[in-house]
């Protein structure tokens, strides 16, 4: 008989709300491509992009529903436990910098007339943010989501300044960069999220 226990249920709570997180932005990333491409195509990215948040929105949902079967954490504090506690504190410090800068930079962009390079910049402070996330989850795909992203914003920073008037195509582009880093990092979630509906199922 199987006694293999549970895996914890706050692994398969972060990896949930991670796919839920990552269908949003896909869809919100995607949406950048009617700036400037053609509706069709446009409407075709979206839609791969959409299969892509449909995908991570099951696994999320029957995650979080076999979490109810996962264990607790135990009241034992261990250095590796403590370890995550500090990683967490990063963790928030991180998410609440990356909120900040967005907001600043949407309100100067906005009063200084400069909107036409929010997307770009929008997309650098994001790409910057997955940098501090490799160390607060020990995982090496942050490191190459982090670069993808940054460097799809520099270069459209780079684009809108050689060119202001061609904003809504590079908006598309970088939309659609953003897209491709956002469905990597779900699918990388998607196949963490089978492994635990596994490990449960093996454990019941």
């Amino acid at each position: 008989m199987d006694t293999a226990a549970p895996p914890p249920r706050v692994l398969a709570t972060g990896i949930g709300s991670g796919l839920l997180l990552m269908a949003v932005f896909t869809m919100w990333w995607a949406s950048d491509t009617f700036t400037g491409w053609p509706t069709p195509v446009a409407a075709s990215v979206t839609a791969v992009c959409g299969l892509g948040a449909i995908v991570f929105v099951a696994h999320a949902v029957l995650l979080l529903l076999a979490g109810r079967r996962m264990r607790t954490a135990t009241l034992a504090t261990t250095a590796s436990d403590r370890a995550r506690k500090s990683d967490g504190a990063l963790f928030g410090v991180v998410v609440g910098a990356e909120g900040v800068l967005i907001a600043i930079a949407v309100v100067a962009l906005g009063a200084t007339g400069l909107q036409r390079f929010l997307v770009p910049t929008i997309a650098v402070i994001v790409g910057l943010y997955f940098y501090p996330m490799a160390r607060v989850f020990r995982r090496r795909i942050d490191l190459g989501i982090a670069t993808w992203t940054t460097l799809v914003g520099a270069a459209g920073v780079v684009a809108v300044l050689a060119d202001g008037a061609a904003w809504p195509l590079v908006w598309s582009w970088v939309g659609a960069g953003a897209a491709v880093a956002t469905l990597a990092y779900g699918i990388h979630m998607t196949r963490a999220a089978r492994r635990l509906l596994r490990a449960t199922a093996g454990a019941d």
